[in-house]
Parts: structure tokens; C-alpha cells; sequence
């Protein structure tokens, strides 16, 4: 009686019937590109047509007239769309912090993006849950986020008795190993890391490639340099004010962290040797962003852009200094762990450098440093 049809993407539902031996055929947008409402759509305007309440045949009759009559009733053809659901989540998830609202609302419309934002939320299944969590290219740390959020959001459609059962509650993350070891590395690597960026830049400076303030990355070696000395977060650096950073007495704070609690970090020689260089480069500021933008301007100072942090040192790391693929910025932080635990640092002072929740975290980098322990036993005749 009614079947689907596509075009430029979007369903449109045709209803067809026979009188007096002659074809009748009406064709009504659904506006969706999405099977699963197009599906349910159908079903019920199947249903209501056989119930004789609506006859799409009628010329005074319009579809999307008869919806948005729906919607003035407060009834609808189907449960309720998961948008819908969505702010009604964020408005009374009350009991959170900002941040973390953010971060439902972040992770929830990038959900709808791939399910439909009009999506009933009764038509989501395990699959949904399972292609937008587990998708290849996400990092194991991001899996599990994602996972966590979505299954805290349908836990609570489930206490307002929309879905009987969460979908995510069939969903599991698979077990990987753990792979720190090929994020992280030492000292050495990182200033071959720097001898390229020196050499590329130098090359494409003479060659006329690079010519302006913002293509020479002035910021490159004492950013990364920072972030492998502290393991501050990628946010952190580029949020981090002169403020916060005390030369004189070798320390810097950070203020703005990911569990709100602040820290205070020393400056190593090696930092303090390359932040001096950058103060006095930057003409001694005593207040301001570390690394702001080169769009800066005098009164509107502008943050780096993290992804573009992150891409340039993925690009000299791998591309130039050719070492593992699977260096990426944030293993920086991972380095930073194991270069304090080898320096004689004890798990309590790495967690405590590091901002790390628990103790828990911290121990993973202890195995990785397993053979320093070795050698230490050895030398204080604890292994003969």
C-alpha cells in the first residue's frame, strides 16, 4: 500500500491504491535521510490509513501540515527524538560541572550527527552505540569516553521510562594492549626532533618558502620542550600566562586543570634554559599568554590552536625525524612520567607533577621503566 522511495538524499513515502481498476499513486516528502525514520514513518502512516484517520489521496490533505498539527496536540508519529532528549538531559544535569556538561552536549550531538538528529530514540540500538564508539581510528582512551557518557545519557532516558533497556549495556570496549611504549619518547629523540625542525626551517627560510612570522613557528621548540620537561596537558600549555611562571625561583603553576585542581611544577634546566630564550624573545612580558598566537594583536590576544600544535609536532616527529608513527603530542606527557620515574622521581611525585587522579594512572608508566629498577636492585646489591 506504501513503499520508500530516495532522492538527493532524502525519503519520501508513496501511497498507492486501486479504484475502479484505475492507479492512483501519491508521493509525500518525509523530510529524512535517515532508513530508520523513513522506516518508521511509513509503519505508522500505513496504520492510521487502514484506520481510515487519514487519506493521503485527498487533495486538502498534506503530510507535513498533519506533523506539525501533531506537534501542536504534543503528540507525535514517533517516540520521542533523541534531540528533544538531548536538552532536556543537559537542563537538569544539574549535579555537574560546566565543563563536564560540555562535555555530554559535545559527545551527544556528535552522536546524533551520525544517527539523525530526529532519530526516535526507541529505534536506537546496540549498532548505533557500537559504530560511533568504537570507530577505528579513535584513540582507546577516547572509546571509553564516549562510551561512558552516552551510557550515563541513556541510563537516565531509562529512569524517565522512554526505553526499557540501555543500548549501551550490550556494547564492550575490546581489550588492546597497552601500547604506552610506542608513544613515548627520550631525550634524544626529541632533539633530533628539534634538529630537523632547525634544518627544515632553515631550508625553507632560504629557499623563500617560508617568509612570514607565523610559518617560522618560533614557538615550536620551547612549547614542546615544556610539554615533554612538565607533561602538562595540551590545554594547559596554551592556557599557561607569565603570570604563572616564576623564572626566578624555577617554577611555574597551572591554574586551569582538567580535575580543577592546581599544581605547582619546577622548571628543569633544560626548560628553564629554553624559557628564558623565549621570555627575552618576546621582550620580557610580565603578564600575558606564554605562547599566544602570532595573529595576536596588542589588545586581542589569541591562544594557539591546539590541533595545529599537536599536527606540527606530529609532522617533525614523524615525517622529518622519521620515528614511530604512533608519536603523537599528548605521548609527550606520557615521556615526561617515565623521564621522572628513570630520574629517581617516586610514583607519589610524578602523580603529583602530573595532576593524575589516582595513583592508579601513574603505576601503568612504573613497567615501563622496568629495567631502570633492574639496574638500580643491582647496584644496591638487592639482585647479584
Amino acid at each position: 500500500m506504501a513503499s520508500l522511495t530516495k532522492r538527493n538524499g532524502y525519503y519520501s513515502i508513496v501511497f498507492k491504491a486501486t479504484l475502479n481498476g484505475k492507479s492512483f499513486k501519491k508521493t509525500y516528502a518525509l523530510g529524512t535521510k535517515y532508513k530508520k525514520i523513513a522506516e518508521q514513518k511509513k509503519l505508522e502512516y500505513e496504520k492510521l490509513y487502514d484506520a481510515g484517520q487519514i487519506n493521503p489521496f485527498n487533495d486538502n490533505w498534506n503530510l507535513q501540515d498533519y506533523e506539525k498539527e501533531q506537534e501542536l496536540k504534543g503528540t507525535s508519529l514517533t517516540s520521542p527524538i533523541i534531540n528533544n532528549l538531548q536538552k532536556q538531559f543537559l537542563r537538569e544535569k544539574t549535579n555537574v560541572t560546566e565543563k563536564t556538561r560540555r562535555t555530554y552536549k559535545y559527545i551527544i550531538r556528535q552522536f546524533m550527527d551520525q544517527v539523525g538528529h530526529s532519530m526516535p530514540v526507541t529505534m536506537i540500538n546496540a549498532n548505533d552505540i557500537r559504530s560511533f564508539c568504537l570507530r577505528p581510528h579513535l584513540a582507546n582512551a577516547s572509546k571509553k569516553n564516549y562510551l561512558k557518557h552516552l551510557k550515563a545519557f541513556f541510563n537516565w532516558v531509562v529512569e524517565k521510562e522512554v526505553l526499557e533497556v540501555n543500548p549501551c549495556n550490550k556494547v564492550g570496549l575490546p581489550r588492546t594492549r597497552d601500547n604506552l611504549v610506542d608513544k613515548i619518547i627520550d631525550e634524544e629523540e626529541l632533539n633530533e626532533i628539534f634538529k630537523k625542525f632547525k634544518t627544515y626551517q632553515k631550508k625553507h627560510q632560504k629557499s623563500g618558502a617560508i617568509s612570514t612570522y607565523e610559518q617560522k613557528q618560533h614557538w615550536f621548540i620551547p612549547l614542546i620542550t615544556l610539554a615533554f620537561y612538565t607533561g602538562l596537558r595540551r590545554k594547559e600549555i596554551i592556557q599557561l600566562r607569565w603570570e604563572h611562571v616564576n623564572l626566578k625561583d624555577r617554577f611555574l603553576r597551572v591554574t586551569d586543570t582538567k580535575n580543577g585542581y592546581e599544581r605547582t611544577v619546577p622548571i628543569f634546566d633544560k626548560l628553564y634554559t629554553e624559557l628564558s630564550k623565549w621570555h627575552e624573545f618576546n621582550r620580557n612580558p610580565k603578564k600575558g599568554l606564554v605562547f599566544p598566537s602570532p595573529r595576536s594583536v596588542p589588545n586581542g590576544e589569541i591562544a594557539l590552536m591546539g590541533d595545529n600544535v599537536s599536527k606540527r609536532f606530529k609532522y617533525y616527529a614523524t615525517e622529518e625525524a622519521k620515528l614511530k608513527d604512533s608519536i603523537h603530542f599528548h605521548g609527550l606527557r606520557h615521556s615526561c612520567a617515565t623521564f621522572l620515574l628513570r630520574n629517581g622521581f617516586n610514583v607519589i611525585e610524578v602523580k603529583n607533577m602530573l595532576g593524575h587522579k589516582s595513583l592508579e594512572v601513574t603505576n601503568k608508566y612504573v613497567h615501563l621503566v622496568a629495567n631502570d629498577l633492574l639496574n638500580t636492585a643491582s647496584k644496591n646489591g638487592l639482585i647479584t
